[in-house]
């Protein structure tokens, strides 16, 4: 049966293979690349929209997502994502959120997400002080700052990402504050081991240097050569 005649079209996902009966389009064709993926993970809230088969785009479009440009962790208009934004946030909070945490997921599983207490993010880094990450994508007002404070100074370290460069120098009054241009970098560091130390050459002890003089022999050989004179021959004493 070719797929135009099919009436329903049914999805093996990661995690949950069953079959999810979406009435067929008319006229619909599969034209995915091989390249892409044959199977999705149904608990996943963000997808890039580019690396999807076209009928995973269109089922996810039917059951809840919504296309949403972003720029991620760079600027401009950004690339388009499919987003099932369950929270209460925009989704530019939104997907910045689920971004950083499958960051530090690529480093590390002590990562941990909240949806309502705590901070949004925190995680283990290498040397095991524990992390707390807070996302602003709005101005948030002193009194709201202020109570979450109180959770984030309960973490070894704690800083602040703004989805807007503009609302950076508000936040700073608060804490660490960094655009999402470096997020990247600044995840790598917690988990960058710290270089080992350079072999110290041995310390010349203080006898060997006293009973050994330092001589430097460029300083002699430059020194010009002084011819001895030449000496007199003694004469011969006779005892009378």
């Amino acid at each position: 049966m070719s797929i135009q005649s099919q009436q329903y079209l049914s999805f093996s996902i990661i995690d949950k293979s069953f079959p999810v009966n979406i009435p067929f389009m008319e006229g619909y064709k599969c034209t995915c690349g091989a390249d892409k993926p044959s199977r999705i993970d149904s608990n996943r809230q963000v997808f890039v929209k580019r690396e999807l088969r076209d009928y995973f785009v269109d089922l996810l479009l039917k059951t809840g997502y919504r296309e949403v440009r972003d720029p991620a962790f760079s600027q401009g208009r950004g690339i388009a994502y499919l987003v099932k934004n369950t929270t209460g946030e925009s989704n530019r909070h939104f997907i910045l959120w689920h971004l950083i945490y499958e960051e530090i997921k690529r480093y590390t599983d002590d990562v941990k997400y909240h949806l309502t207490r705590g901070p949004d993010v925190e995680f283990t880094s290498l040397d095991g002080r524990r992390i707390a990450v807070e996302v602003e994508a709005t101005k948030k007002s002193d009194k709201q700052m202020q109570r979450k404070l109180k959770v984030l100074k309960k973490y070894d370290e704690f800083f602040i990402v703004v989805t807007k460069s503009q609302d950076r120098e508000h936040y700073e009054e608060y804490g660490t504050t960094y655009t999402r241009t470096i997020i990247p970098k600044l995840i790598a560091d917690y988990f960058k081991p710290e270089p080992s130390p350079e072999p110290k050459t041995k310390a010349q002890s203080s006898s060997e240097s006293k009973t050994r003089p330092h001589t430097n022999s460029s300083y002699l050989y430059q020194q010009p050569i002084i011819p001895l004179e030449p000496t007199k021959p003694r004469k011969k004493g006779y005892i009378l």
